[in-house]
């Protein structure tokens, strides 16, 4: 916690194992954005197309039955209402998914400020990236629910916070790495100091 308290830009300065252990950190982090962008597209899309279908569930649109192979077309009536494609999410399965989101993004984000405080970016900088992660991981814990219970405006509100949580993070994780890793300018040696003279 001493390192807080000195001057910032400290990060090419610290010891080997100190670099070593936040590296480890921030690459385990940037495997795991890499690996929510795979996952946002599995389950929704990267660009949210499948938000509703995934947290509200959605209808299949109504389609006509294609005639048999080599028999008189047959004009059946149209289901008013069609199967669902996919069900609405669970409240038990929204209630788990904040419950594991809330107690594992402000760790991401708190340890991720805190590499980030000791860069040499300015403090009005570091305010605003710290405080755009944590609105970012705020509304985005909150985006499943806006998703289930107001799915009209669910893909955007999801894209919008997606995008609030991802950016912060990112750029808290490679601005310290690449500071910290930079290659220090040798120190300057200090200036010989002259002799005393005597008085005569």
């Amino acid at each position: 916690m001493r390192d807080f308290e000195r001057p910032a830009g400290r990060l090419a300065a610290l010891p080997f194992h100190a670099r070593l252990a936040y590296t480890i950190f921030a690459t385990f982090t940037l495997a795991g954005l890499l690996l929510t962008l795979v996952l946002a597209h599995d389950m929704v899309g990267v660009d949210g197309h499948d938000v509703r279908a995934y947290y509200a569930g959605e209808r299949a649109a109504p389609h006509a039955v294609p005639p048999p192979h080599g028999g008189p077309d047959l004009e059946l009536p149209v289901e008013d209402t069609a199967p669902p494609v996919a069900v609405p999410m669970a409240r038990r399965k929204l209630l788990e998914t904040t419950h594991f989101h809330l107690f594992s993004l402000p760790i991401y984000l708190l340890v991720l400020s805190h590499l980030y405080m000791l860069s040499r970016a300015s403090s009005r900088a570091k305010t605003l990236w710290i405080g755009a992660g944590t609105l970012g991981v705020a509304t985005h814990i909150a985006a499943p629910w806006v998703a289930a219970y107001a799915p009209s405006i669910g893909r955007a509100f999801f894209l919008v916070t997606g995008t609030l949580l991802f950016a912060p993070m990112l750029w808290m994780c490679v601005a310290p790495l690449l500071e910290m890793w930079q290659r220090m300018p040798p120190a300057a040696k200090p200036a010989p100091t002259p002799p005393p003279t005597r008085e005569i």
